[in-house]
């Protein structure tokens, strides 16, 4: 009895210890994808306070199942502070999953909280690009055209000033049709 005792509080620990980021991360290093999203959403389903928040990121970047990331990621609440800047990155990477699979109102609900909230990250031009994109791909060219002026007021990088331009022009073709 009292191995059996020793061994569950033994298999416990090592429980635990799959949850830490360390863990997560070499697994990820590995390649072991859905060990990560599995750890890593069991993680996040936790009530621990103080889990780190990168591993959010990590869970976007290797869960599969998009109903099941669409869940965890409207579940999950936003961070304030030094964590925030792992957060918003998440969901980044989000958006641009719900652009691939065409869902331009995930993209429009995370691109608003993005330029609500999200400004001191690196990756917010981006996001009001994929934002910009998605009203105009839902049929709101006007309130895409009112973002890539905000836009261009920011000192961009080539690579975007370059997209910027050439979907304004689509923009411009597709409303003098």
């Amino acid at each position: 009895m009292l191995k059996f005792l020793f061994f569950l509080l033994f298999t416990n620990a090592l429980v635990a210890e799959d949850l830490s980021f360390k863990y997560i991360h070499e697994e990820y290093k590995k390649g072991n994808y859905e060990t990560v999203a599995r750890l890593a959403v069991k993680s996040l389903k936790s009530q621990d306070p103080s889990k780190d928040p990168r591993i959010f990121f990590l869970y976007i970047s290797t869960e599969k199942d998009w109903n099941l990331l669409k869940a965890t990621v409207q579940s999950y609440t936003n961070p304030t502070g030094k964590d925030s800047s792992f957060y918003w990155n998440a969901i980044y990477l989000f958006m641009e999953r719900a652009l691939v699979f065409g869902e331009s109102d995930l993209v429009i609900r995370y691109g608003r909280q993005f330029q609500k909230d999200g400004k001191s990250n690196a990756r917010y031009p981006d996001a009001l690009f994929m934002l910009s994109y998605s009203l105009s791909d839902l049929k709101n060219d006007s309130e895409a055209s009112k973002i890539l002026e905000e836009l261009e007021k920011q000192n961009l990088t080539v690579k975007l000033q370059s997209q910027i331009a050439e979907f304004k022009s689509e923009l411009k073709q597709s409303g003098a049709q």
